[in-house]
């Protein structure tokens, strides 16, 4: 018996299980959480709407759950950034080549990723069409 449940009986504790399932269940089903986290992650998965809002509860506690939504919003455009520079290899020309400056590299990645969060252009187009752009320049 740990030091947390000293005191407590069984019946308490499965209800008070019971009512954090149910707070956690309340913020996981808002509308943002459903599609800015739970089905863009279970699809990437391939895995049931249930299965990974079952993961989130058994590992995150309610502080997180409810910090999460925000972290996720703030956390896209460095997220879409990163995946630029792996996408067009500007780790090639910038870090091993030094072709590109890294301001030059931020400009580029900036470009893409405005195009994507603000203008709504597809990631898979905008990386089209920024692979072309970043030719160019290298052409110069």
């Amino acid at each position: 018996m740990n030091n947390q449940n000293i005191g407590r009986d069984d019946e308490n504790t499965s209800h008070e299980d019971e009512v954090l399932h149910l707070m956690k269940m309340r913020i996981i089903e808002s509308y943002r959480w459903r599609v800015d986290i739970i089905e863009p992650f279970s699809k990437e998965f391939g895995i049931s709407k249930e299965e990974l809002e079952d993961i989130l509860i058994k590992r995150l506690d309610m502080a997180s759950l409810e910090a999460l939504h925000p972290r996720f919003e703030s956390s896209k455009r460095p997220c879409i950034k990163e995946k630029i520079h792996a996408d067009l290899k500007l780790c090639w020309f910038s870090d091993v080549m030094n072709i590109l400056t890294d301001e030059e590299t931020e400009q580029i990645k900036n470009k893409i990723a405005d195009e994507i969060l603000k203008e709504g252009k597809s990631y898979e187009e905008a990386i089209k069409d920024g692979r072309k752009d970043l030719l160019e320049y290298l052409m110069r």
